[in-house]
This record gives C-alpha cells, sequence and structure tokens, in this order.
C-alpha cells in the first residue's frame, strides 16, 4: 500500500506539473509578445509566493505531521489558515505590479493577484492529503483543476478569445478544485488557528522557509549580474541549457514529496535505511536516463525545442548533465536531513550552495565565459553535496561516539539532537 501511494503521488505531481506547462503554453499562443511578458512577470511572482508557501507550510507538514496516521481537524485548519496568512502577505506585491503594468496588461496582474489564494490553498490541501497517506485525493482535485481550466482554455484560445480570459479560466479551475479539496477534507481555514500553527511550527517553518529564500535570491541574482560579462544571449544559452533537464527538477521534487513521508513514518527502524537507498537508486536512473536522452538529441529536434537558442545551448548540455548528477546525492541527503529533521545539516548544505551559486558562477564567467559559467554551476552544486555528506558523517560519527561514552550512565545523549531521528534540532 505504501509502495502504492509513492507511485500515486509521483503521478499527482507529474498532472500538476504538466497542467501548468500546457496552461503557459496556450497563454502563449493567445497573447502578444507584450502580453506573454508581462503574464510571465506576473505568473513568476505567483510561483515564488508558491514556493516560499511551501517551504514554510508544506514540507513542514510532511516532517512534522507524516506520522500520523490521521491529522486533527485543528491542524488542518491552522495550516490552511496560515496559507490565507501567506496569501494576504503576497497579494499587495502582485497588485503592485498590477498598478505599475501598462493598462493592456494590468487585468492579467489582477486575474492572477485573484488567483492567487485559490492556487495556494489548493496547494496546502496537496500537502494535508499526502500526508496523511491519501495522495489519490491530491491527485483527484489536480486532476480536476487541469481538466477543467485546460478544456476552458483551449475552448477560449480556438475561439481568439482575449488573453486575460484565458488566464481567468485558469484562475477558476484552480478556485474548483479547492472547493472539491476542501469538501474531500471537511475543513475550512482559521486564521486565529492560522496564527497558532505559525507560532507552533516556527521552528522548522522559519528555517525551511530561510533556506529556500537564501537559494532563490541567490539564482536571481546571479542570473542578473551574469548578464554583465555574458551578455543577454549568454544568460539566455544558460536558462535554455537548464529547461532541456527542467523534468528532473519536476521528478526530483515529486519524488522528495512522496518519500519524505514514507521516511518520517519509517525513522527508527530498519526499514528507513532502505527507503533512503531505494531513493538514491532511483534518483541516480531518473538523472541518468533523461541525462542521456539530452545528450543524444539530434539538432533537428534541439532546434525544434529551443529556436535559434539551441545552437548555443547545445554546447553547455554536459556541464549541466554534471550538475544534475551531483544533484542525485544532494537531493538524497536532503530528504534524509527532513526526515530526521537533522536541520543544521540541511541549512550548512544549502547555504553553502547558495553561497557558490553566487560566488562562482560570477568568477568563472569572467575568465571563461559562458561555458565556463555552467561548469561553476556544476561545481556548486556537487561541492554542497560533498560538504553535507561529509557534515553527515561528522555528526553521526560524534553522535555514536557521545553514546559510547555514556551508555554506562544510561544519560541522554544531546550529540544525537542533531540526528536522532525525533529530534527537532535547532
Amino acid at each position: 500500500m505504501a509502495r502504492l501511494s509513492r507511485y500515486v503521488a509521483f503521478g499527482d505531481q507529474a498532472v500538476s506539473s504538466i497542467s501548468n506547462f500546457v496552461a503557459v503554453a496556450i497563454t502563449a499562443n493567445v497573447a502578444t509578445a507584450g502580453e506573454f511578458g508581462q503574464f510571465s512577470l506576473a505568473y513568476a511572482g505567483l510561483l515564488l509566493f508558491l514556493g516560499a508557501q511551501r517551504a514554510l507550510i508544506g514540507e513542514t507538514l510532511l516532517v512534522k505531521y507524516s506520522a500520523a496516521a490521521a491529522l486533527e481537524a485543528s491542524v488542518r485548519r491552522g495550516a490552511l489558515g496560515a496559507t490565507v496568512l501567506v496569501a494576504a502577505a503576497a497579494l499587495p506585491i502582485l497588485l503592485a505590479g498590477a498598478i505599475l503594468a501598462d493598462q493592456s496588461s494590468r487585468l492579467i496582474w489582477l486575474i492572477i493577484a485573484a488567483s492567487l489564494p485559490f492556487v495556494l490553498l489548493q496547494d496546502t490541501l496537496r500537502y494535508l492529503f499526502i500526508c496523511e497517506g491519501r495522495p489519490w485525493q491530491a491527485l483527484l482535485i489536480d486532476a480536476v483543476w487541469a481538466v477543467l481550466s485546460i478544456a476552458s482554455m483551449a475552448a477560449v484560445a480556438l475561439t481568439s478569445g482575449a488573453v486575460w480570459v484565458v488566464v481567468l479560466c485558469w484562475g477558476c479551475g484552480a478556485a474548483a478544485a479547492l472547493a472539491l479539496g476542501l469538501m474531500l477534507d471537511r475543513v475550512l481555514p482559521s486564521l486565529r488557528g492560522g496564527w497558532r500553527w505559525l507560532s507552533v511550527n516556527r521552528n522548522p517553518g522559519l528555517r525551511y522557509l530561510g533556506e529556500f529564500s537564501a537559494l532563490n535570491a541567490s539564482n536571481f541574482v546571479v542570473l542578473y549580474l551574469l548578464a554583465l560579462p555574458l551578455g543577454a544571449a549568454g544568460v539566455g544559452a544558460l536558462r535554455a541549457a537548464q529547461l532541456l533537464f527542467s523534468p528532473l527538477n519536476t521528478a526530483f521534487s515529486a519524488i522528495k514529496m512522496a518519500v519524505i513521508p514514507e521516511l518520517v513514518r519509517a525513522r527508527g527502524g530498519p526499514v528507513f535505511r532502505k527507503r533512503l537507498i531505494e531513493t538514491f537508486v532511483v534518483v541516480a536512473a531518473m538523472a541518468g536516463l533523461w541525462g542521456a536522452v539530452v545528450m543524444l538529441l539530434p539538432t533537428s529536434m534541439g532546434a525544434l525545442v529551443l529556436g535559434a537558442t539551441w545552437e548555443s545551448a547545445s554546447g553547455l548540455r554536459l556541464p549541466y548533465l554534471v550538475q544534475y548528477v551531483a544533484m542525485v546525492p544532494y537531493t538524497v541527503l536532503l530528504a534524509y536531513y527532513r526526515s530526521a529533521q537533522a536541520n543544521k545539516l540541511s541549512t550548512l548544505m544549502r547555504a553553502t550552495l547558495a553561497m557558490l551559486t553566487l560566488v562562482l558562477p560570477l568568477a568563472m564567467a569572467s575568465a571563461g565565459g559562458t561555458v565556463a559559467s555552467a561548469w561553476a554551476f556544476a561545481l556548486a552544486v556537487a561541492v554542497a553535496a560533498v560538504v553535507g555528506g561529509i557534515a553527515t558523517v561528522v555528526s553521526r560519527s560524534r553522535s555514536r561516539s557521545w553514546s559510547r561514552a555514556q551508555s554506562a550512565s544510561h544519560g541522554p545523549d544531546p550529540a544525537e539532537v542533531e540526528l536522532r531521528p525525533a529530534a527537532d534540532a535547532r
């Protein structure tokens, strides 16, 4: 049953990712270049807040509540209430974007801003369902959103409707999926419960949010700074090469979302290590298979996918393949840290990646251009994974040494605070 739930969770992530890709593609076909640019800016802002909500609330749910067979109604109301508070904090920023946008694109920003609470709440419901071992319900609400939004968006696109109507169809699909999810969960958000939930779970929630913010800030800043030594074309080549490997980002996220609850439920038992090994094998196989597909991609197919950018991006495939191979141990280590609540180690590894991502590509781009900067991104991930691995070995060794020293007195083991499965290391 656990294996089936894992596959259902993978399927849910696939449905969510594919439907989002199709929705953006339909919008691109309807919008003018200027309208799609404004849509992309607003949509990127929504995705940023969605990622922050997942770090603060979603990951905390998986880590702290997956061991329970069922969550109390107060916990579910609190998590949804906390999501409403996140949406309330993010909404003014998107509304400010609407004010700054030109008048022809203002309605697009307003619709995406209005859709934000529905999107965030629906996503929190997905985490609640997966946390409680009900991933088929997460799959159901994502499938409803996909079918309703894509069908209505396609119908509007075929009748040459306005782009804002297309975006509105997408937002209405999110609202319909949220309504179904709330009926399935039989609970409504509680703002008072949301404040209490955030207070009770501020650690590790704020730590996870800080890790997410640092990584996203470093990636965002470095791309803009790389435009100085590389120019816009060089940055475009890096982004295009990254796009070729983007399905692995989706796959790795799906694996973490599906595996962390299982690891939390298995921690302290013999199944825990087996699940970690299985996760490593699956992630490595996916990276190897997709990497081979990208490396063997014919020029005609690459040009079809990337257009004129293929010529400059094709030479960057090898360093990006190395980067995603390095992401294999990084992803497994992060799943281990989350499930064991080894928060100091996760912060160390992710802070290392954030710092190196900001420093290495700029330094190497100045000396070796676009190819060197691509290798710098790969080196940053590899070094971060090595740092995480070494820190894990050292921490476990210290824990065992302390345990042996204290065994005669049967005293507590403070060194296990970082790696003991039930610990909440601060």
